[in-house]
């Protein structure tokens, strides 16, 4: 499914080029590129092509608010067709007020490098949600914030930690500012999921994807080992 191309929160308005066909469930997926995945919500957009509307998503936010994220979603994507969200917000004041029972249910995190809190927090977000039909999808919204205080070796294990709150045909999605970080450290957290969603602009409001297969593609991430 496909969600329209414009977004609140972009700095402009933008044009996004359709996902590639081999974005698919049963995967662990970096995105990375010369476009911050948060800042033009490529991480939203993609829940809106894999997802549906008996689906469900649990999102880290680590550079907006739930709010800001909300709000974002609605304007990518087609609410009635789109996976329902739960959230885990890094970034906001209301950091120990807990909201599971809204429609969209919200845990607040005291900042992003609270690896064991995160993932208590998608523990109960898992809780909120009855068993449906549909897959449940995990997306992390950028990786950056938590890299910048915690080695890449803890936030593997913290992925592998949580990798079984989504279903064998749900897809992680994990957002990470190529230009902030060195090439060793893209390089490990290739090493460790399905494939690579390379993201680049090839003019100022157009953002385009290319989709690498890595060696775990064709089998359960590493994550999940």
């Amino acid at each position: 499914m496909e969600g329209p191309s414009r977004s609140s929160s972009d700095s402009q308005a933008i044009d996004v080029d359709s996902f590639p066909s081999a974005l698919s469930g049963g995967s662990t997926v970096l995105i990375a590129g010369s476009v911050e995945p948060a800042t033009y919500a490529v991480g939203l957009r993609a829940l809106c092509h894999s997802g549906d509307a008996d689906d469900t998503a649990f999102v880290v936010t680590t550079t907006e608010s739930a709010d800001e994220t909300v709000a974002t979603y609605d304007t990518v994507c087609d609410r009635s067709e789109a996976p329902s969200l739960g959230l885990v917000d890094t970034t906001s004041e209301q950091r120990n007020v807990t909201a599971l029972y809204e429609e969209e249910p919200v845990v607040f995190v005291n900042g992003s490098s609270d690896l064991e809190r995160i993932v208590i927090g998608l523990s109960d977000l898992s809780g909120t949600r009855s068993p449906s039909h549909g897959a449940r999808h995990l997306l992390v919204r950028s990786l950056t914030p938590v890299l910048e205080a915690v080695s890449v070796d803890d936030v593997s294990t913290v992925l592998k930690r949580i990798s079984g709150l989504r279903t064998d045909d749900g897809l992680t999605l994990i957002g990470v500012d190529y230009t902030a970080h060195s090439k060793d450290t893209i390089d490990a957290l290739a090493e460790r999921v399905d494939g690579i969603l390379w993201t680049s602009m090839p003019s100022e409001s157009t953002v385009q994807f290319e989709y690498e297969p890595t060696a775990g593609r064709h089998s359960r991430s590493q994550f999940d080992d």
